[in-house]
């Protein structure tokens, strides 16, 4: 029997020289990978990932993104799995980019190149899913586009969906219908109103105090506190750091719904003063009352009163700007149209909430919904890049129409009835009129079903050692060091051992050591445990990979991760 499964003869001679006893499981299995070796290493196919097996690996990940952003982990969840089919498409497997987010001009690290608006897009690269998850919150941050969408509360979902397709998040129509209706259909919502442990609330105060520090000194002017913004910041990261409200920020600085940060820009943190012990401001060129109004931390509306003038009016070069009296003659004005700067922007007193109006202005309202409103409409910003950077968004609506079966939907769409039937939670087969289903053709089958566990071979790396080995294979040292007859657990560079994965609650525990070894370099702020929470993985597993290594890290040293 032994001898027709395996079809070698010198087999047939060790089974003559062993009558009724069987051969040793490794004898067999160093015999059997022997015969593997002419193939690829990574013979066994990556398992695919089920909408449930998404959410419980990388909910975690959302809600600590979440605390650090105020974006709801519903939000995030459901982007993540609409956007990259459950973590399985290309560039979540090899780039682990989960938000299809592009290079763009300011991507300085690894990249990967996919067809997407155009042949051979570069796409960002990641060292781990988490670092994907914060650049996509990183993107929504510092968009002004987006800015008011931190004022929303965290666990209101459906009207952050409605704001990402107003600010012109994704060109879908359907797309914030589709975001709440699978949010809903797998209550995705649960996760918003998770708190942190102590441990994790501890880190994420740790972050935020050594994000306030980076920005410098407060300074205070006319008894008003400030900061000087740094390069590629925003209103949104400001409050967030700050605590502050987004809209108040906004109002603080006598800004409009259209301002962008700029390097340099001096921001307050609490409101202007009407007045100061100046008496006036003598007019250069270029400068403006908000300019005038930033300099001597004055509201604007205020100085404006005082020098008998209206929001657009703008003062000439040399006249006089009162800063603590009012004066009795308005100064003269150059051209009131708007110039085309920044510091130049029209401020408009914020008035009484109005619900009802909700068209396009400029004002800054107390009511986070209103500002999203009164929005410009991406598509009509003008001079400002109004797509993302992030791959389309590939789920849509397929409304079923009379006489259709779920057979011939996914026929029409490539899909297959389990994968329709797993993503928009169906029990049976039976669909009506009128339904709305979630299509994604990156997810084309919700078969679980995997490969039956061979035998491989893993070549031995440098650094490696037993027990890691064992444990990219889901195996224990033990049984490793049986299978390949050895007494002590002392390896050499580019030994062949046999690994058998090992299929633990219905996961096959796939080879990856075939990919390069990841290392981390330590920053500062990092710990041992942020960083092994970081890239999915143990202190005491990094600790074994490392050994021998202490407690705590220090800036410049590298880490062997995996």
């Amino acid at each position: 029997m032994w001898a027709n499964a395996l079809g070698g003869s010198c087999f047939d001679l060790y089974i003559c020289a062993n009558t009724m006893r069987k051969p040793p499981l490794f004898f067999l299995l160093i015999l059997w990978g022997s015969q593997l070796l002419a193939q690829t290493e990574n013979a066994l196919p990556a398992p695919k990932t089920t909408v449930e097996q998404y959410i419980e690996k990388y909910s975690a990940t959302a809600i600590d993104e979440m605390y650090r952003s105020k974006i709801p982990a519903s939000i995030t969840l459901a982007q993540g799995i609409l956007e990259s089919g459950n973590g399985n498409s290309r560039l979540a497997v090899e780039a682990n980019n989960h938000f299809g987010i592009k290079c763009k001009s300011t991507w300085t690290g690894k990249t990967l190149f996919e067809d997407d608006d155009a042949p051979q897009e570069c796409f960002r690269k990641y060292d781990a899913a988490m670092d994907s998850y914060r650049d996509h919150s990183d993107f929504l941050m510092r968009n002004t586009r987006y800015a008011f969408l931190f004022d929303l509360d965290q666990t209101d979902y459906k009207a952050w969906a409605a704001g990402l397709k107003k600010a012109g998040y994704a060109t879908n129509p359907q797309y914030a219908d589709l975001l709440i209706t699978f949010i809903e259909r797998h209550k995705l919502n649960r996760f918003d109103v998770v708190k942190l442990s102590e441990e994790e609330d501890r880190e994420l105060k740790e972050e935020k105090a050594e994000i306030v520090k980076s920005y410098g000194k407060e300074f205070v002017n006319n008894g008003v506190p400030g900061i000087v913004a740094k390069p590629n910041e925003s209103y949104a990261q400001i409050a967030l750091d700050y605590g502050i409200k987004v809209h108040q920020l906004y109002r603080y600085n006598d800004l409009n719904k259209d301002a962008v940060c700029v390097a340099g820009d001096t921001i307050y943190l609490k409101a202007k003063k009407p007045k100061t012990d100046s008496l006036y401001h003598v007019v250069f060129t270029g400068q403006t009352m908000h300019w005038i109004s930033q300099r001597y931390a004055i509201k604007v509306d205020k100085l404006l009163e005082r020098n008998l003038m209206v929001a657009g009016n703008e003062p000439k070069e040399g006249e006089q700007i009162y800063l603590k009296n009012k004066r009795n003659k308005a100064p003269l004005f150059v051209d009131t149209i708007k110039a085309a700067k920044p510091d130049s922007q029209l401020v408009v007193a914020a008035p009484a909430i109005s619900p009802v109006d909700t068209q396009y202005n400029e004002t800054v309202y107390d009511n986070p919904i209103q500002n999203i409103e009164t929005q410009k409409p991406a598509e009509t910003v003008i001079g400002v890049d109004s797509t993302h950077s992030f791959k389309e968004n590939l789920s849509f609506f397929h409304t079923v129409q009379q006489g259709e079966t779920l057979f011939g939907i996914g026929k029409k769409y490539g899909v297959r009835v389990d994968a329709i039937k797993y993503l928009n939670l169906l029990e049976s087969d039976s669909i009506g009129v009128g339904q709305r289903l979630i299509i994604n053709p990156a997810i084309t089958s919700a078969d679980t079903k995997e490969p039956q566990a061979i035998p491989g071979v893993h070549v031995v790396r440098q650094g490696e050692t037993l027990y890691g080995i064992a444990r990219l294979y889901g195996m224990g040292t033990k049984d490793l060091m049986a299978t390949n007859n050895l007494s002590t657990e002392q390896i050499y560079i580019g030994q062949k051992l046999v690994v058998v994965p090992v299929q633990n609650g219905g996961e096959i525990k796939t080879p990856t050591s075939v990919i390069e070894p990841v290392f981390h370099l330590v920053q500062k702020g990092d710990t041992l445990y942020s960083i092994a929470k970081k890239y999915g993985v143990s202190v005491a597993e990094m600790k074994e990979l490392n050994h021998p290594m202490n407690d705590s890290v220090i800036p410049g040293q590298k880490i062997r991760i995996r």
